[in-house]
């Protein structure tokens, strides 16, 4: 297997009786990307998570973590850190007292514990309740010492299940730049989300799944421009008006549906081709000695792509 995957499901199916939750579901990640686990509630999401993790075990398939099939070896999960569905901390416990739990489970010394469970609590925004008993925290405040426990070993792989529930508006965005930060570490994420704002903003590649198989899976600009029918429009600002003769030459562009005025210094080109071809049409507007100020993209989006591909008899 190319060794540049840190995970890989292939063929993984799961069913209980006459139901199918999943079926022949395939997806890879690579080392260093960020991929988005996304589908409609019911789709599979957690039950695909549950068995790359280990946490169930499938009818049939086989899950590899950097290569090894975590059927076979044990320690294929030794630097992986999860977080599947919603678990409840110990409410008895602390968070430092838990962490110290978890990192004993690791295999980690008190010294080393002691510096990493300040890390992870301090990118959590919970250090200065590490002394506070659990059972008086909130839903999202156990999410967080949740978040903390999985990235207290320093895995270099990050398996999460809808990490942002019951988190406020700060919470949310506060573990987004958590989870943003490790792209400098060079971790590998994937992560379930029904929050396609979410996905845009943290993955590279998605993988989307429907009544338990994957339709869509890839680079997620290239799947928004490939499957969103409409289309985009592209509008450009410019200092100076685009002149008839390069407005009839982009035009003629190919997936170039129309060009037009609107206005003296803004034109509306109506796309619907490739990211390459949208690559020419943004090089003879600013090549057309206009001046571009700006170009601003509307219409083909994650959500969009999302509500296409989920709607029912499609």
């Amino acid at each position: 297997m190319d060794g540049g995957i840190a995970i890989e499901a292939e063929n993984l199916t799961k069913t209980y009786g006459s139901f199918t939750a999943i079926s022949d579901i395939n997806l890879k990640v690579r080392k260093g990307e960020f991929m988005g686990l996304v589908g409609p509630n019911g789709a599979g999401k957690s039950t695909t998570l549950k068995a790359i993790t280990g946490l169930l075990q499938p009818t049939s398939g086989t899950v590899r973590i950097s290569g090894i099939d975590i059927k076979d070896h044990r320690h294929a999960m030794e630097h992986v850190g999860c977080v599947i569905e919603t678990p409840e901390p110990y409410p008895g416990f602390t968070p430092a007292e838990i962490l110290t739990y978890t990192g004993k489970m690791y295999g980690m010394d008190q010294a080393e514990i002691a510096i990493r469970s300040r890390d992870v609590l301090e990118q959590v925004k919970m250090w200065d309740w590490r002394g506070k008993t659990i059972s008086g925290f909130s839903k999202g405040m156990r999410q967080r010492i949740v978040l903390a426990q999985a990235l207290l070993p320093n895995p270099e792989i990050i398996i999460l299940d809808e990490p942002t529930s019951g988190l406020d508006p700060r919470g949310m965005v506060e573990t987004r730049k958590v989870l943003q930060n490790l792209k400098s570490k060079d971790r590998t994420l994937l992560i379930s989300t029904h929050i396609l704002s979410e996905v845009s903003e943290l993955c590279g590649s998605i993988t989307m799944i429907r009544d338990g198989r994957v339709i869509a899976s890839g680079d997620v600009a290239t799947l928004v421009r490939g499957s969103v029918k409409k289309g985009v429009t592209l509008l450009v600002g410019t200092v100076r008006p685009v002149s008839e003769e390069t407005l009839s030459s982009v035009s003629g562009m190919e997936g170039v549906r129309s060009a037009e005025h609107k206005g003296d210094n803004t034109v509306v080109i109506e796309f619907d081709g490739t990211p390459d071809q949208q690559a020419e049409v943004t090089r003879a507007m600013f090549e057309s000695g206009a001046g571009v100020l700006w170009i601003n993209e509307k219409g083909a989006t994650l959500e969009s792509m999302y509500m296409e591909m989920t709607e029912e008899g499609s």
